[in-house]
């Protein structure tokens, strides 16, 4: 009898024990025990979901992530470098995916397939991001750890004011409503630009945006131009996939950089000056009417530690036009309906293992536990994270955004979902050297945005810097990597 209880004490402790052991633990010994991994990403909110999470994951595994920060600025240099000079420095990178072309398809990274088929959380993500985003050719190399696109904020409060309907009405000649077009944006930025219309004593606003060179002014740019330019089934944005010769500088570009220049005079002083971080710190304390961000703003303007405007903001997709160039019969066409090109801007931030990671293993087994629903949700919903929802089931548990503090959880949802599942959606620049052709854009539209030029003089001078990059990088070679990034055929 007295063997019997000591065999059962013996038993029950056992069970115990194993259920409190951290998973991906064996025993004494655990997953990965002793494995350090450096991971490389950008320093500011972007890297808090891999600091948030990498304690936890470790204490799971055994495992140790040294993480490396580098300013947005220099952190394509750095990557490239580690991987051109051979050095080895990084086991994982976080990175735009604009970026693919360089990373995936100069083969720096590993492909993912043989890990994607035991891994029942990936068809939760959303076609655009696991298809798309996440792959180079028909094969996925990364994680999508942000469903990143442009959409447009918008009081709500002083949209539905009765008097400001009236004034804006007798304006301009008809209703006051949530902009739908790039017409009404400048006509709704225009009317609250100048006047104390919040009653606390200081002028206000129409519009923030980001504008300052080095301050990713190149994706509000196409956001104000693509719907000018981008009809359902054209390949229209960045380059004529038949030839590579550059579309930059078509009427329609030209009007959306006016467009954009035109508000200056509609945002704070200064804007000029105004990066990412400016748009996001300044709407929510209530200075302007309208904005244009990633899903960020969304998050922060109804976080009550940050934010003036809680349950004042409205949500919807990019404003269009019924009025599109058609590069094709080199005319301007008038569309009967609102032509929409989304614009998805940046496209969100991946993950990839490097070639030259000695535990890819542990490296996957991290990045599977950073992109899984439950975890990858904490963060979407998070202000401090940067990250936006890409997975069904992000959309899906709206409960958890209620939690977060939104009182409209499902206009915010639904204008991004919108976005990124609308047939005329554009993605982004996505092959080798995008980042230099950015670059040149960045210089020239602030010339343009200071008025040293003018948008045509900007862009034609852009279209000239882009034969140039192309002609370097291997015409013929650019043209195979723009088209697979479309996903059309070998010329």
């Amino acid at each position: 009898m007295r063997r019997g209880l000591v065999l059962s004490v013996f038993f029950a402790l056992t069970i115990v024990l194993a259920f409190s052991l951290p998973f991906g633990a064996s025993g004494s010994t655990k997953k990965f025990q002793g494995v350090q991994l450096t991971l490389a990403g950008e320093s500011g909110l972007t890297i808090n979901p891999m600091k948030w999470h990498r304690g936890e994951w470790g204490e799971m595994t055994g495992a140790n992530i040294n993480i490396v920060e580098h300013p947005f600025a220099s952190l394509f240099e750095k990557i490239m470098t580690s991987f051109v000079t051979g050095t080895a420095a990084y086991d994982i990178i976080v990175y735009p995916s604009a970026w693919s072309g360089d990373i995936m398809g100069g083969g720096y990274v590993l492909p993912l397939t043989k890990y994607l088929k035991d891994n029942p959380d990936w068809d939760d993500i959303l076609p655009l991001y696991r298809e798309r985003i996440a792959a180079w050719g028909n094969t996925v190399y990364a994680f999508p750890l942000d469903g990143d696109s442009h959409m447009l904020y918008y009081r709500k409060d002083l949209i539905e004011n009765p008097k400001y309907k009236a004034d804006f009405k007798k304006k301009y000649g008809y209703d006051l409503q949530p902009p739908k077009t790039w017409k009404m944006y400048k006509d709704i930025a225009e009317f609250f630009t100048g006047w104390d219309w919040d009653g606390d004593g200081k002028p206000n606003y129409g519009v923030v945006e980001s504008m300052a060179r080095g301050g990713q002014s190149y994706w509000w740019f196409f956001s104000h131009s693509a719907a000018y330019v981008a009809i359902p089934g054209q390949v229209s944005l960045f380059f004529d996939p038949d030839n590579m010769k550059p579309l930059i500088n078509s009427p329609g570009h030209v009007q959306g950089l006016q467009d954009y220049v035109d508000m200056v005079k509609y945002g704070p002083p200064g804007m000029l000056n105004y990066q990412v971080g400016d748009v996001r710190s300044e709407y929510p304390l209530g200075t302007a009417a309208l904005a244009i961000d990633w899903g960020d703003v969304g998050t922060m303007a109804n976080d009550p530690k940050l934010s003036k405007v809680v349950g004042k903001v409205g949500y919807l997709p990019l404003p269009g036009s019924t009025r599109v160039w058609n590069r094709k019969t080199g005319k301007w066409e008038d569309f009967p309906e609102i032509n929409y090109a989304p614009y998805i801007a940046f496209g969100g931030w991946v993950a990839s293992i490097t070639k030259t990671c000695k535990n890819p293993d542990a490296a996957y087994d991290f990045l599977r536990y950073l992109n899984s629903p439950a975890v990858s949700l904490k963060d979407v919903t998070t202000g401090g994270s940067g990250f936006n929802p890409y997975r069904k089931s992000h959309f899906e548990a709206v409960q958890r955004w209620r939690e977060f503090g939104f009182p409209n959880p499902e206009e915010y949802l639904q204008a991004i979902r919108f976005t990124i599942e609308h047939p005329n959606a554009q993605l982004d620049l996505r092959i080798p050297g995008a980042a230099e052709y950015f670059e040149v854009l960045d210089l020239n539209l602030s010339r343009a945005l200071s008025k040293e030029v003018t948008p045509k003089q900007a862009l034609d001078a852009v279209y000239q810097e882009w034969e140039k990059i192309t002609n370097k990088l291997g015409r013929e070679k650019q043209l195979r990597y723009y088209r697979e990034s479309l996903g059309l055929p070998p010329k």
